[in-house]
């Protein structure tokens, strides 16, 4: 049993190596990558190095933990060859960025969500409630935010039919990991932009840094910025949506 799970780890490690190498070789897919990385290196950092001031910079901060972690098990899974679940993982992220979004959009309520009862968590606090939240809040009445909730938990999350494809190769279910250049691809540009917003939410929360930590999310902001303006023609963020 040990020899089998020794040899399914070399061959993680295999793919790991040729989805690296895929993701160097293609300018979009290493940009997004870098992004990702800023992002985590920002929610690191103010999760890690920041002492908070009070209870609910620390809440934060546990939420922080989770999006980080959330990053990296969807990276170790993607570049691993274990497509399906590394969505899964994405959609885990979106949600909890979702309620990040609106905790930190709406600070009296972090001390209420931290101490709510189970009926409170699935109901006030639950995805539904907190993405009409966070559409009512923007002005948005096309709900795409549930659009790209559902799409991910269909096909990731949920097991369905169409979710098949995550697991197919040369037209044949496979079992374990495989290489997938579509899939890694897909899963980098999804990645991306549910990562790169939570970075910049999670910095909202936190204002008068210690210096250092203000120049890593001035440069974050920075190549996020520039990010933006390649791949969608956006205006630069400004500090006051950090």
């Amino acid at each position: 049993m040990t020899q089998n799970l020794d040899s399914l780890h070399s061959e993680e490690e295999r793919l790991r190596d040729e989805h690296k190498k895929f993701a160097e070789s293609k300018e979009d897919v290493r940009d997004h990558i870098s992004i990702i990385h800023e992002a985590m290196n920002v929610v690191y950092a103010l999760a890690h190095d920041h002492m908070h001031r009070n209870d609910d910079e620390l809440t934060i901060q546990f939420l922080g933990i989770r999006i980080f972690n959330l990053s990296a098990a969807s990276i170790k899974l993607a570049y691993a060859g274990y497509h399906q679940s590394a969505f899964s993982a994405v959609r885990d992220l979106l949600e909890t960025a979702f309620l990040l979004d609106y905790l930190i959009s709406n600070t009296s309520q972090i001390r209420v969500w931290k101490t709510a009862t189970k009926d409170q968590l699935k109901g006030v606090f639950g995805p539904n409630a907190v993405r009409n939240a966070l559409d009512s809040r923007d002005g948005f009445k096309e709900g795409k935010r549930k659009e790209v909730y559902d799409l991910i938990s269909h096909h990731a999350t949920h097991a369905t039919p169409s979710g098949f494809k995550l697991t197919v190769k040369n037209q044949l279910g496979e079992i374990g990991p495989f290489y997938s250049e579509v899939n890694f691809e897909a899963w980098a540009q999804e990645l991306v932009k549910v990562m790169s917003s939570a970075g910049v939410v999670f910095g909202k929360m936190f204002k008068n840094l210690e210096p250092e930590l203000t120049l890593t999310k001035v440069s974050y902001l920075d190549h996020l910025s520039a990010w933006r303006k390649k791949y969608f023609g956006a205006p630069g963020i400004q500090e006051r949506q950090a």
